[in-house]
């Protein structure tokens, strides 16, 4: 619609065809490059002026990644990240973790894009639906969702490591107190 020549960067390319879309951003051939987090670690595009999350990234590290795509080797750069009510929580866990009050972090309400609780209300709603079968926090679906998404009945090895941990730790304690 705005002529504005872009392309995309996504794990089903192949590599030939990935750095052939970096290089013609680079080069300037193309203007937006949109990618998904395939591109959030080890590039480095010089003088790239802006990052825009359009979803904010499951790890509050991975946002770090991301937004380190600009403002490299000491120049400015702008990081603009997409906000709905359903995740403004994640986003302020990751303003905390990240920039700990030491740095503003300026929010505005585009024009046109103008929060609609109705809409909002109805998402998060189906949101609260479950998976038959799946395993949820106390906190609730939506906060699983946007904390790590919904666990299967399978644990994840980190989920492993972490019991096998509070185990040894346990058997420890009660060698001690016995």
């Amino acid at each position: 619609k705005a002529n504005i020549r872009s392309s995309e960067i996504h794990g089903k390319l192949d590599q030939d065809a990935r750095t052939r879309r970096l290089d013609d951003f680079k080069s300037g051939k193309i203007r937006v490059l949109i990618a998904t987090d395939l591109c959030a670690r080890g590039l480095d595009v010089v003088g790239l002026p802006a990052v825009v999350n359009y979803d904010l990234p499951r790890s509050t590290a991975d946002f770090t990644h991301r937004i380190g795509r600009t403002g490299r080797a000491g120049k400015r750069g702008t990081a603009i990240s997409f906000v709905t009510p359903n995740n403004e929580s994640h986003f302020d866990l990751i303003e905390r973790r990240h920039f700990g009050g030491k740095m503003p972090v300026e929010r505005e309400v585009l024009e046109g894009f103008e929060p609609d609780e109705a809409k909002w209300s109805i998402r998060s709603q189906a949101s609260k639906a479950s998976v038959p079968g799946a395993k949820h926090s106390d906190m609730g679906l939506a906060h699983d969702k946007m904390h790590g998404g919904v666990k299967g009945r399978r644990k994840s090895k980190k989920d492993k490591l972490r019991e096998a941990a509070a185990r040894k730790a346990a058997a420890e304690a009660k060698k001690q107190n016995a």
